[in-house]
């Protein structure tokens, strides 16, 4: 009952809520949950979620479409409610956050025609409550070789107008003083192909994912990522001339890859002034 409450919460495609369900009973019948409890505690610690789904995924298989490993995560998630309301972090939040399951899901099905859930990888910074959903952007908690940033991460939904991304920031700047403070005054920094200086030759000035370059102060470039093919042509196992054009970012895109134009990816910190900005308004408000 819990599991379906939290498929239900999180807006779980039904299809999906029902195979979840029934992969639920399968396993809870098999004593799957007890007798690999250790390796489902270790996806909620950053230094052990990488062993511990691999034991879970190893334990699982065959796993073609990823159901099985949803399902175990989905029981977690059980858990990592109680965190949140531990902390005191509202529902709101919660489900916003854990909305990732579902995009995700969705996001499968608009690829390759059929659901399913390949975003393992990533999820366990959700259920340890390192990974946060705020308005229109998400924050993760990153902490790798003694070096801590608040990384932003772009939801494929998410609506990046200045209005929006300014909002998320100030929510993100409250939401970490009062739930994290211990991070409070450490840098915002992102990683995506949405701060590729190559759209700058394919998008115009004035367009919102340019304006949300400019918010950053890029800090490395990969030309030779392959990020973007994923997130503006749904697949990236296409060849270029067979690229689709429905949209005027694929048409100018495919033109300038054929052209022998890059995108790639980027680092960049999010500049001073719009952390600055956000900070005012927020101690303006206390």
């Amino acid at each position: 009952m819990l599991t379906e409450q939290i498929c239900r919460e999180i807006g779980l495609q039904p299809e999906v809520t029902q195979t979840v369900l029934v992969t639920d009973r399968e396993l809870e019948q098999a004593d799957f949950f007890e007798q690999n409890k250790e390796a489902i505690c270790m996806l909620g610690r950053r230094d052990t979620w990488d062993l511990g789904l691999s034991h879970l995924q190893e334990s699982l298989a065959p796993d073609e479409r990823g159901f099985k490993i949803l399902t175990v995560m989905l029981r977690m998630l059980c858990r990592t409610k109680e965190v949140y309301r531990e902390k005191g972090i509202s529902d709101e939040i919660f489900c916003a956050t854990m909305g990732c399951f579902a995009r995700f899901i969705g996001e499968h099905r608009t690829s390759y025609g059929v659901y399913g859930f390949d975003r393992a990888f990533w999820t366990p910074r959700q259920l340890s409550v390192q990974l946060f959903r705020l308005g229109e952007l998400e924050y993760e908690l990153n902490e790798e070789k003694g070096m801590r940033i608040i990384s932003i991460h772009i939801p494929s939904d998410a609506v990046l107008t200045e209005e929006k991304c300014r909002a998320s920031y100030e929510q993100a700047c409250a939401f970490i003083d009062r739930y994290f403070p211990e991070w409070k005054g450490l840098p915002f920094g992102c990683n995506s192909w949405l701060l590729a200086p190559g759209l700058q030759q394919v998008l115009p000035e004035n367009s919102n994912i340019i304006r949300f370059q400019k918010g950053f102060e890029i800090t490395r470039v990969d030309e030779d990522s392959k990020e973007y093919l994923e997130w503006v042509y749904k697949r990236s196992d296409i060849p270029y001339d067979e690229l689709p054009e429905n949209t005027s970012l694929q048409r100018n895109m495919k033109h300038y890859l054929l052209q022998g134009g890059k995108i790639g990816e980027a680092d960049g910190i999010l500049k001073s002034d719009a952390w600055n900005h956000a900070s005012d308004i927020r101690e303006e408000t206390e």
